[in-house]
């Protein structure tokens, strides 16, 4: 089981940063949003359980992969990967920092409901700027069985303060 942090007690933050930001991309941002959909059991009933293994690609100068893995209601574990095990994973979702930030900026702004061209749905729709890959149909087809428990997963970002690195 993923630890339970402490929620800071600010909304809709996506910016520069300041010391308490997590920065995105990295393992304690994932972390934090893990820990956010544990401690709200009830929200993730009422949208259905998720059993899958995601992965989640930066690509470029900030390049990271963390898998999450969903078990029902909670997420059970969070990790940084390498090629060597991205097949671990149901499907991926890869992007460059400068969409998965749109994105989470989306999110904060919209207080955790991100403009309609920037969900995951949208952004994934025709394979561009969001990449969706699985080396098999089946496991790929979970994306779109849990899409929108995925949503709500990053809309969580909207209630803490997320960084990302200069460009």
């Amino acid at each position: 089981m993923v630890a339970v942090m402490p929620e800071p007690q600010q909304q809709g933050r996506a910016a520069a940063g300041t010391a308490n930001a997590i920065e995105f991309p990295s393992l304690a941002w994932f972390e934090r949003l893990a820990a956010m959909m544990n401690d709200n059991r009830a929200r993730q009933e009422k949208l259905g359980y998720t059993d899958c293994v995601a992965g989640f690609s930066v690509t470029g100068t900030e390049a990271l992969t963390v898998q999450v893995s969903f078990d029902e209601f909670e997420a059970v574990d969070v990790r940084v990967v390498d090629a060597s095990e991205a097949s671990r994973a149901d499907f991926t979702l890869e992007a460059d920092l400068a969409t998965w930030q749109a994105m989470i900026e989306s999110i904060a702004a919209g207080e955790g409901r991100p403009a309609l061209d920037q969900t995951l749905n949208r952004l994934s729709h025709m394979g561009t700027p969001l990449r969706l890959s699985s080396d098999d149909p089946l496991r790929r087809d979970m994306y779109f069985r849990f899409n929108q428990s995925l949503q709500e997963f990053f809309n969580a970002s909207a209630s803490f303060e997320t960084s990302f690195p200069a460009s």
